[in-house]
């Protein structure tokens, strides 16, 4: 197969991609660069024509010619408004990937500021051995137990957050950066790493408390039920998330999408 059989065979492929398989295709292409600097490094030396969140315009021009070929104005106008469509849902899952990812980030180094205090906090009260009941009834270790359980439901509903987006709206392809996805995964290991060390600690008093009248139940029942947190993560919260991501995408889609159009038009100008 020749270089230019091969191009065309390729064109004729792009030209009849859904918006979706194209927004994959993006998703796609970003993950083969280790962080969003390296891609944009890369996206630098391709022409205008060429890059990934341009292209797919050629090729809704060239579906929306495929279906409506007439020359009159109705023709014209059916085409202006289904490549607009072709290109508004586009643009909005494109939107939701940046969305998704920038939202991540900031999820991430939060969730990993909170988790290195948290962990701190931890060390103290064990080095103490703080189980001594305050005056509210409640120790220490029960008020960190329940700020950590909470920060722990917020970051697993996140990330089933993502699962829900990837599957719903890019068939399953993931769509964070790598550098993104290693750090979700890093800050997974550290917080399972301090939910092991308190039902440590805690079994150990537990198990110390074993003769007393309570038998060490009060300890028992501060333990982290982690594995219950995650099985419980793909529910009410992480179908808010979302929502909201996809909410959001298409209102800036809406908002954005004269200016954005009419940039296009300009830039690759309307054939009729």
């Amino acid at each position: 197969m020749t270089t230019t059989t091969a191009h065309k065979r390729l064109d004729e492929i792009e030209t009849h991609l859904t918006p979706k398989e194209w927004a994959i295709r993006l998703a796609d292409e970003m993950r083969k660069y280790p962080d969003a600097l390296a891609h944009m490094k890369a996206l630098v030396k391709l022409p205008l024509h060429e890059l990934p969140v341009q292209r797919p315009y050629y090729a809704f021009e060239k579906q929306a010619a495929e279906r409506h070929p007439g020359d009159n104005p109705d023709d014209i106008r059916a085409r202006h408004r289904l490549t607009d469509a072709l290109w508004g849902e586009f643009h909005t899952l494109k939107l939701l990937i940046r969305q998704v990812d920038q939202t991540m980030q900031r999820k991430v180094e939060t969730i990993s500021l909170q988790v290195a205090l948290q962990l701190s906090a931890l060390h103290a009260l064990i080095l103490k051995d703080a189980l001594a009941q305050t005056d509210n009834g409640k120790t220490p270790l029960a008020e960190w137990s329940h700020e950590y359980t909470a920060l722990l439901k917020d970051f697993y509903a996140h990330r089933a957050a993502v699962e829900l987006i990837q599957g719903e709206q890019f068939d399953g392809h993931l769509i964070l950066f790598l550098d993104l996805e290693s750090e979700l995964m890093e800050a997974a290991r550290t917080i399972e790493s301090a939910v092991g060390t308190a039902n440590d600690y805690l079994n150990r008093r537990a198990a110390c408390a074993g003769a007393g009248m309570n038998g060490g139940a009060a300890e028992k029942n501060l333990a982290i039920g982690l594995e219950s947190i995650k099985a419980g993560a793909n529910g009410q919260r992480a179908a808010a998330i979302a929502k909201k991501w996809q909410h959001d995408a298409s209102r800036e889609a809406v908002e954005s999408d004269e200016e954005q159009w009419e940039q296009c038009r300009e830039e690759f100008g309307a054939r009729d």
